[in-house]
């Protein structure tokens, strides 16, 4: 009797068990940058925690990945990276048949407006000036900066993520539909906010931003640098010092790591400000909020520049450290050209 009671009771456990569901194992997926972590966060949504590979202050260009992000990347279900023309640190294992890594570049999203580099350091000029640049060819790969760019993303994370969890595939549509009506909320409000500031001229320190320019119909003249690697020549800081007074330039835009000293040899006889953007929310704290905040950020550090907010050239002694700045005509202390 006993025994035919436990083997009802054990027969009724095995069957209950059956029907119940099993616990769905979370995607492990990994992303390259802060601005990709944010979106596929987003789309993820209470789904999983996506990885961060760089979290910190590092160009993509020079970083170098430890074994423990090898081990991470190798062993997720997914990676999602913008280009390894952009994060050379992929390079090695993404095109390595023998990680066999689920990868997918973003910059091969469908309908992504790609601009390729601007080959000049003084680009609103139809002169055919002798300056050194990108090769014509090579494409600028931070997409991210326009926010319908963001959009294909989007839905490109949100294909991947349904194709290797169809379970959460109504979640992942949901989110990514939430998030891109938010990016388009967003470039609207923003367009309006920067609509004062289309045809005040903007000098960059770094070319890192044609797509928000773009996005935003904004005005820029030149860049200091096109590669961070490329110290300007004298010759070409004397032409954007020159450019800065013909176009009454108004802001000078840097980015975290870029000292303004040279910046104020350029726009020392001027009263344009300078100010401090950040591509890639180096500052900001990672999570699905990270891209919207960094638009935001950026949008709000160009209208603070542009209404004289920044820090002032020839007034502000800190910017000019105790040396002096070097002497133009006469070259000294600049790169040779």
């Amino acid at each position: 009797m006993i025994n035919r009671l436990f083997r009802v009771l054990f027969s009724t456990v095995i069957i209950l068990a059956a029907a119940l569901p099993a616990q769905a194992r979370k995607l492990d997926v990994v992303a390259s940058i802060k601005p990709v972590h944010s979106l596929v966060q987003s789309v993820m949504g209470s789904e999983g925690e996506a990885s961060l590979l760089l979290d910190s202050a590092l160009d993509p260009h020079i970083f170098r990945m430890r074994p423990s992000d090898i081990r991470k990347v190798v062993d997720a279900d997914v990676l999602f990276y913008v280009d390894t023309k952009l994060e050379t640190f992929l390079e090695s294992i993404v095109d390595n048949d023998r990680h066999k890594v689920k990868a997918v570049a973003l910059s091969g999203a469908k309908n992504l407006k790609l601009l390729p580099y601007r080959t000049s350091k003084i680009w609103f000029t139809e002169e055919n000036e002798d300056h050194e640049g990108h090769d014509h060819e090579e494409m600028d790969l931070h997409i991210w900066l326009d926010p319908e760019n963001a959009i294909q993303m989007v839905r490109m994370i949100e294909e991947t993520l349904s194709e290797l969890d169809p379970d959460n595939r109504v979640t992942y549509i949901r989110n990514s539909k939430l998030v891109i009506k938010r990016l388009y909320e967003l470039k609207d409000r923003l367009r309006e906010d920067l609509r004062p500031y289309r045809n005040k001229p903007i000098m960059i320190y770094h070319d890192a931003f044609q797509y928000f320019e773009k996005a935003f119909s904004l005005y820029s003249v030149g860049a200091i640098q096109l590669k961070a690697d490329s110290p300007p020549s004298a010759k070409h800081l004397k032409a954007l010092k020159r450019i800065a007074k013909e176009k009454n330039v108004t802001c000078v835009l840097g980015t975290p790591g870029a000292h303004p000293r040279i910046a104020t040899v350029v726009m020392g006889d001027t009263s344009a400000n300078y100010d401090v953007i950040d591509p890639l929310g180096v500052y900001l704290e990672p999570g699905a909020n990270l891209y919207m905040e960094l638009i935001e950020e950026i949008a709000l550090t160009i209208e603070d520049c542009q209404a004289g907010g920044g820090k002032i050239f020839d007034i502000n002694p800190s910017l000019k450290e105790d040396a002096p700045a070097p002497d133009l005509d006469s070259q000294e202390g600049l790169p040779p050209q």
